[in-house]
């Protein structure tokens, strides 16, 4: 079995994963995430889970500039996006790039809904009329759509640069004034493409092609990554990819993280709509789940996917430290545990090790489905909270980052799984110490 999937799937699946348009998306989606993580911040300052401190932050009045400031940075990464993904094919192909994230820009907003507008009522009491964007297609509605439009953009603007299809500015022109005119040829085609595209679509079923990618294209992914056998299999291959040496977050990361973001950012939405609508911190969250959540997000993968490091490796590196025998394995825990801390753990994977270990395979694969899927049936059955749009850097240390995405119920979980983790891994990781005591001991005999 293992030899097929070395021959035969592990070398499809690269293939796969290496594609210009997977690589642009993998690579695409890291330009929103500084955004995805400062947004969360605003969010959870203004709306604190201790009801003293939300009273005290309400009573500065700077609520409102943190909302404006949550909706201006985490509800912007699907426009984010697109310009990532766009830009990211056209380097990767050798090629200036920012005009490719322009014209991604360009096209998305194309694709989206028209403008809306409507009134308000000025200091003096005068009716002022306005108009913009529709944010609802900016965030976890228009993510992948987004990236759509970034993988068309990317792939037809390098066609017409490797085809030498542009306007050629003479030798002593600034390099900006000729990168810019480099672009114009293939921004009037593309941008030509997407509103003929838009009134197609408008002309003959009166929706915008943004709205037909969301309902036969994303809603299905979402649905599927959303179900437990979607979460059980996200969480069986990332370790069954590093038991063969490939980095398997990454690779299972370029297919779920779209799907993951795209739930999270919805979950942002209605958690926002509902506390707009006057519900309390708490009782938004509680309705999540019956105006259309989702348990498996990004924030989700954070606190239950891997905690310490893929294989949540971190009672093997308990018992390595302190109760292993043979040198060899003491020195490897001793390396592993404050990485361990931070999420990081590529020292236990290659220096026990891990990778094409066999007598480690099983606690490996074993420990991330027993925290995913039971993290999943709490969320489901109502213990564990919805995450709302609250999420933290992948290298913050497990117990805090349950405790601030998930409230306690989430940090009980985590512990429960870093103890339990410790007892999967005993009995493997004592047969694997006996091995090289002996080994050892053979050496200085």
């Amino acid at each position: 079995m293992g030899d097929f999937i070395q021959s035969t799937i592990l070398p499809a699946f690269m293939k796969f994963v290496n594609t210009r348009g997977v690589r642009a998306i993998k690579d695409g989606m890291m330009f929103s995430m500084p955004l995805i993580i400062v947004g969360a911040v605003y969010l959870l300052l203004f709306q604190l889970p201790i009801e003293s401190a939300a009273n005290f932050v309400t009573s500065l009045g700077i609520v409102p500039y943190l909302s404006h400031g949550y909706t201006s940075t985490f509800q912007m990464t699907a426009l984010i996006t697109a310009i990532g993904v766009g830009y990211t094919w056209a380097k990767n192909e050798g090629h200036e790039p920012l005009s490719a994230g322009v014209i991604s820009i360009a096209v998305f907003l194309i694709l989206i809904p028209d403008y809306v507008a409507g009134e308000y009522f000025d200091a003096e009491g005068a009716a002022v009329t306005v108009s913009g964007l529709d944010k609802t297609w900016l965030a976890g509605q228009g993510m992948i759509g987004a990236m759509i439009a970034g993988l068309l953009v990317g792939l037809i603007y390098s066609w017409f640069l490797a085809k030498d299809i542009r306007i050629k500015m003479p030798e002593g022109v600034p390099d900006g004034v000729a990168a810019a005119f480099t672009g114009l040829i293939p921004a009037a085609a593309i941008c030509t493409c997407a509103v003929v595209v838009y009134g197609l679509c408008m002309g003959i079923g009166g929706v915008t092609p943004i709205e037909l990618i969301y309902k036969f294209v994303q809603t299905p992914l979402q649905a599927v990554g959303d179900s437990l056998p979607g979460v059980a299999l996200f969480e069986f291959l990332i370790p069954l990819f590093w038991f063969f040496g490939v980095h398997g977050a990454t690779v299972v990361g370029s297919v779920a993280s779209p799907i993951s973001q795209a739930n999270q950012l919805e979950n942002s939405a209605i958690f926002t709509k509902l506390t707009e609508q006057g519900m309390s911190r708490a009782e938004a969250i509680a309705a999540l789940p019956a105006n259309g959540g989702h348990i498996f997000t990004e924030a989700f993968q954070n606190c239950f996917q891997a905690i310490t490091g893929s294989g949540i490796t971190i009672g093997l590196v308990i018992f390595m430290t302190f109760f292993a025998k043979s040198a060899q394995m003491k020195q490897v825990g001793k390396l592993g545990l404050g990485c361990g801390i931070f999420n990081i753990n590529e020292p236990v994977l290659f220096g026990t090790p891990i990778v094409l270990n066999p007598k480690l395979i099983v606690p490996f694969i074993a420990v991330p489905l027993i925290s995913n899927i039971g993290a999943y049936i709490l969320t489901d059955i109502g213990f564990i909270p919805y995450t709302m749009g609250v999420t933290v850097p992948w290298t913050t240390p497990p117990i805090l980052s349950g405790l601030i995405v998930c409230g306690w119920q989430g940090a009980l979980w985590q512990a429960v799984v870093l103890v339990a983790s410790f007892f999967v891994y005993m009995p493997f990781a004592k047969s694997l110490d006996n091995d090289y005591l002996a080994t050892e001991q053979g050496a200085e005999a």
